[in-house]
């Protein structure tokens, strides 16, 4: 399971959705406190696959984090992750050297964290935190939408690749409208599965070829157990294509989005929208609704990733 904590001297309450927590209080606070951690984890991605996955709190993606706009957020990262990085494994004296350099690697496992939501001097915030260590900083969430955060460590593609990634929501200070909340994050896995593992590459990763593309870190997740919706009722969907490395064409079958907000941002919204497209490290914000009583797929259009595991269910009843 996935935790973290916000410490806002008010009440909390932990809200489970889709194999995710979030965090988020039931008034205003003003400090939003926030705990990961990054250590390795077994995580299962497809039926009969797992994956030994880098991870924030254990699971991928990481725990949705929430705060509203005006807050600060204080966030405390702490690296359990023993070990090297496994492109070095094995390699000693200057050959270890050499292979830290060409690839901009550390002896020991190195982690961060970047923020999209902060604006803050990256050298200051997201350095590299070494195993054994924490290291903790602030930002102010002054621009409502919906963003990502990641491990910024080099080569950052390996550390996307391997799992390390989630969604921070910053509401805006006045409300939305009440709606079903649904929280999404695309994603792609690289390597080949073999022995019930997929056996991660780091050179699959650069070639840009993924085994499996997923939404909340599991090939077809939602297609044999659908999210559950009401026919008529407002659906907000918070969208984010965590890449590393593709963009998503994302899609309701049998609906046309009400609104859709780039970034989450509410004065850009843009009104019936049927596909949206979304790029690496970008996301948003759906609104939309359900004619009538029967199965709704989602997927991302483009359709090469529906074949790789991009594709979910609604049931609305």
């Amino acid at each position: 399971m996935a935790y973290v904590s916000f410490k806002a001297g008010l009440l909390a309450v932990l809200l489970a959705f889709a194999g995710l927590f979030t965090l988020t209080s039931t008034t205003r606070a003003e400090v939003v406190d926030v705990h990961l951690t990054a250590r390795p984890a077994t995580v299962k991605i497809d039926d009969g696959v797992k994956l030994r996955a880098w991870t924030f709190n254990g699971t991928v993606p990481g725990p949705v984090i929430r705060a509203t706009e005006g807050d600060t957020v204080r966030v405390t990262l702490t690296n359990s992750h023993k070990g090297m990085h496994m492109k070095c494994r094995g390699k000693k004296g200057k050959a270890l050297v050499r292979c830290q350099r060409f690839n901009f690697l550390h002896e020991a496992m190195m982690h961060s964290i970047d923020f999209h939501a902060a604006r803050i001097a990256p050298n200051v915030a997201f350095r590299n935190v070494a195993p054994g260590e924490s290291f903790t900083f602030e930002f102010v969430a002054g621009t409502p939408g919906v963003y990502m955060y990641h491990c910024a460590t080099g080569p950052m593609l390996h550390h996307l690749g391997m799992g390390m990634y989630g969604m921070i929501v910053v509401d805006p200070a006045t409300p939305r409208p009440p709606a079903q909340e649904v929280f999404l994050v695309q994603s792609e896995f690289y390597g080949k599965v073999k022995g019930g593992y997929l056996h991660s590459s780091y050179e699959a990763m650069q070639s840009g070829s993924p085994a499996m593309v997923v939404f909340n870190g599991r090939s077809y997740r939602y297609a044999l157990n659908p999210i559950q919706v009401g026919v008529g009722e407002p659906v907000r969907i918070f969208f984010l294509d965590a890449g590393p490395s593709l963009f998503s064409a994302f899609h309701v079958v049998g609906t046309i989005f009400d609104s859709y907000e780039h970034d989450g941002i509410p004065d850009e919204a843009i009104h019936d929208v049927s596909t949206q497209v979304i790029a690496p490290g970008g996301a948003g914000v759906f609104e939309l609704s359900f004619p009538e009583a029967g199965s709704y797929p989602f997927v991302s259009h483009s359709v090469i990733d529906m074949d790789r595991g991009a594709m979910g269910m609604f049931e609305a009843s």
